[in-house]
């Protein structure tokens, strides 16, 4: 820019002493201009000089400056690369993060779920392992209050059936009216109490054998102290009576034994 108003002013001294020169008359003035015009032509090449290098030194600055803009545009550019990158990265980078975070989540559902089954089927099956305990012992203790309640009425049964018993030792037959009997009657009454006391004692003992073999006799004698007449026929229903108690007997003390092992 100097040079430049330098050439200008060189140029405008030029075209005043040009305008001198034209209108002067005088050769010392006229060699005077002369050699200022000299002068300005040296100054004025020396300001064009002057004025190309500064026309270069702008024309290299221009370029150097859209060198620079163009370096800062692509930087700008690259930066704006580089920050898109980054932020897909870091976008990539969450839903990753995301992404193992829903999976570990959903990971550690499954296996609380799993923990949370498993202990609801251990719980399930403790439940029904103390319920059928409790069902176990329920029955158990319905079993021993029934085995109990069983025995209670078998040896009541037992006792009713020997008071039979008792009362059927003595057998309520009478000599026939009118016939010599000899003592037959007396004989068989007798046989008549020692077969009732064999049925009692087979029966309380849970000899079935005897206890067949003593009803079998006492059958016997009854159908023997029985007559045609009708007379003595009680002795038929008391040997029935007899051996029915005797029966009951045996059958209990039977069931009783049974109860009595299964405790």
């Amino acid at each position: 820019m100097g040079a430049l108003l330098k050439l200008v002013a060189v140029l405008t001294i030029l075209w005043g002493g040009w305008m001198y020169f034209k209108n002067s008359s005088s050769e010392t003035e006229l060699r005077k201009v002369c050699n200022e015009f000299k002068v300005a032509r040296g100054e004025m090449e020396e300001a064009q000089t002057s004025y190309d290098a500064e026309v270069k030194k702008r024309d290299a600055l221009t370029m150097e400056i859209s060198v620079l803009q163009e370096q800062k545009q692509q930087l700008e550019e690259d930066i704006k690369t580089k920050n898109k990158e980054k932020g897909e990265r870091a976008a990539q980078d969450l839903r990753n993060r995301l992404s193992e975070k829903d999976a570990r989540e959903a990971k550690m559902a499954e296996e609380k779920a799993a923990r949370e089954a498993k202990m609801e089927e251990e719980r399930a099956a403790r439940e029904a392992e103390r319920q059928e305990r409790l069902a176990q012992e329920e029955a158990e203790r319905k079993a021993k209050w029934e085995a109990q309640r069983e025995s209670k009425d078998l040896e009541y049964k037992i006792e009713r059936a020997n008071k039979t018993l008792q009362l059927r030792l003595e057998c309520r037959a009478d000599r026939p009216d009118g016939v010599q009997d000899l003592g037959r009657i007396d004989g068989l009454k007798r046989r008549w109490s020692s077969n009732v006391r064999a049925c009692m004692k087979a029966a309380n003992n849970g000899n079935e054998k005897q206890l067949k073999s003593a009803t079998k006799a006492l059958e016997s004698i009854a159908d023997a102290l029985n007559r045609p007449n009708g007379q003595n026929a009680e002795c038929l229903s008391d040997a029935a009576e007899a051996i029915e108690a005797a029966k009951v007997i045996l059958k209990a003390k039977k069931r009783l034994k049974e109860l009595n092992q299964g405790r």
